[in-house]
Formats: C-alpha cells, sequence, structure tokens
C-alpha cells in the first residue's frame, strides 16, 4: 500500500514526513489540493473522519494527523524508529521541539522588539538548552538519525530559513544557535544526504520581513 500524504505546497508541518520518504526511498504521493484535503480534514467540513488538518497520512484503513502522531507513524513504518527506540522519549522530544518552535519562537516573530527580546531572553536559551541535553550524538538516539532528528529538521530548517539564518548575515552578524551545537549538527548532517540535496519539488520558505529583523542591527 503507497503511503499517501496530504499537506499544502510548502514544506513547514509536512517536512519530516517528505524528508523520511524520500531519505528511504519510499514510494508515497503527495496531495496539497483543499478540495482533496478536505474530504478528509474536519477543519473544512468533512465527516468521515477524525483527522482534523493537514498534515494528514493515509495507510490504507488508517489515517493520523498532527504534525508529531504522522511523523512518528511513518517513522515507524519506514525504519526510522525501531524498537531500540522509547517511543515515549521520542514522544516528548517531538513535543519540545514544537514548544520550542512554535508555541514560543513561533508566537514572538511577529514584531521587531518581540522577537528580539524572546531571542535574547531566559525562555529560548532553557528551550534549547533542554532540546541539546536530550540529543545523545551525533542523533537523538545515537549514530543513526530517527524520526525525531527528521522532526528537529523540520523545524530548523523551518526557523533557519526564516529567521536564524538570515540573522547571521549582515548587517546583523547574530549568531543565536552558537551555543547549541548538537542541534545545529543534526540540521546539517540531514542537510548534507543526497536524498535532502536531491529533492527540489519545494522551494525553501524566504526571511521573515525585514522590518521584524531590523532590531537586531548594531
Amino acid at each position: 500500500m503507497v503511503l499517501q500524504v496530504y499537506y499544502w505546497p510548502m514544506l513547514a508541518r509536512g517536512a519530516a514526513l517528505v524528508r523520511m520518504l524520500e531519505h528511504t526511498g519510499t514510494e508515497y504521493t503527495y496531495t496539497s489540493d483543499k478540495g482533496e484535503m478536505a474530504k478528509l480534514a474536519s477543519a473544512f467540513g468533512a465527516s468521515v473522519a477524525d483527522t482534523f488538518a493537514p498534515p494528514i497520512v493515509v495507510d490504507g484503513d488508517v489515517m493520523v494527523s498532527q504534525s508529531v502522531a504522522s511523523c512518528l507513524y511513518v517513522g515507524e513504518k519506514v525504519g526510522l524508529l525501531p524498537d531500540s527506540i522509547n517511543k515515549f522519549k521520542a514522544m516528548q522530544y517531538c513535543a519540545d521541539i514544537v514548544d520550542t518552535f512554535e508555541g514560543n519562537l513561533g508566537k514572538h516573530n511577529e514584531a521587531a522588539d518581540a522577537l528580539k527580546a524572546f531571542l535574547e531572553g531566559s525562555r529560548f536559551k532553557s528551550l534549547m538548552a533542554n532540546l541539546e541535553r536530550g540529543i545523545k550524538g551525533p542523533f537523538y538516539f545515537g549514530d543513526e538519525p530517527s524520526a525525531v532528528d527528521f522532526f528537529l529538521l523540520q523545524h530548523m530548517d523551518w526557523r533557519s530559513w526564516t529567521i536564524f539564518d538570515p540573522l547571521k548575515e549582515a548587517p546583523y552578524n547574530v549568531d543565536v544557535l552558537k551555543e547549541y551545537p548538537k542541534v545545529v549538527a543534526i540540521r546539517d548532517a540531514l542537510r548534507a544526504t543526497d536524498a535532502y540535496k536531491k529533492f527540489d519539488k519545494m522551494k525553501p520558505m524566504g526571511p521573515i520581513k525585514e522590518e521584524i529583523l531590523c532590531a537586531f542591527k548594531a
């Protein structure tokens, strides 16, 4: 049975699914048409399933939504969540990643002063240090990447493209990730894989507005 992925025509919250499937050479279909997604997503009026919104994964009679659940489901399906990994820790680490990049950073990137205060404050440092401590090295659970590593890549790509990378360039020259080498190493290692480099069906997201980043000008 070919796995079916339903998500918008962008990476964002569906990126881990695509990256894992590409990495393992697993056949899949990708649907981003809203009309088709509306047949499965309760948010768009569907009443035949219990999947609220994309990303949604369909595997035969099984339908799974929510970014963490769908990531871990696909990860297990393609061999990136083996029995040697504690599944509850995997869930915790994914939830920690969501807390860091969506629940916190994502709520402070709409205004210049708010973003600067958050990235320079203790909350961001505590959240990132917590992620760093969870990584055994070089990947979360050791020598081989897991579904959790691809979930981290999903969020690191998203925020690197939009915030972290632009801030490292002139005129800002600010590296907010320098104290978290293991987090950065996972992103860079997975970006260096052939599957990542060859995937060109969706483009990276662009930086957030300059008027928000401008608070970091020296």
